[in-house]
């Protein structure tokens, strides 16, 4: 009998840490990314964006401002319509235009062009049309 009682109790102590140790797993790979989108640059404005490094290179036409953003490392990818492209007198000189530490589907995959505008805040900034794209590297 006491075989039997140190068999049970090995079992259930395995299952318990398993099921523990799973649990710490699945945190670790959750994904850390949300999204927001507002339809005028006015709305944006308006929101906190303190968690995606206030992107005051936006101008005020901007429509259809979207952007995801990871909760962890300040990293985010955005885009907007807008004639203007970029606000007057924010974003000075050109970078490398950074590989985009995010994925969604709406990234463009053509066309994007080898120098972005530097941008306040971490931001480099390009325009393919009248659609800007965005991106904020990770805070290091």
């Amino acid at each position: 009998m006491p075989r039997i009682r140190t068999v049970g109790v090995l079992a259930t102590t395995s299952a318990l840490a398993l099921a523990l140790s799973g649990c710490s797993v699945l945190t670790a790979f959750e994904p850390h990314v949300d999204s927001a989108i507002w339809d005028t640059a006015k709305e944006m404005k308006a929101s906190n964006t303190a968690l995606i490094g206030s992107p005051t290179f936006v101008p005020d036409d901007a429509t259809i401002i979207r952007v995801d953003y990871d909760t962890t490392n300040g990293s985010a990818i955005m885009t907007y319509s807008s004639k203007t492209l970029l606000a007057p007198n924010v974003c000075s000189g050109n970078v490398a235009t950074p590989k985009p530490p995010i994925e969604d589907s709406w990234w463009p995959v053509q066309g994007i062009p080898p120098q972005a505008s530097k941008c306040p805040n971490g931001w480099a900034a390009f325009a393919i049309g009248e659609q800007v794209w965005a991106v904020k590297s990770p805070a290091k």
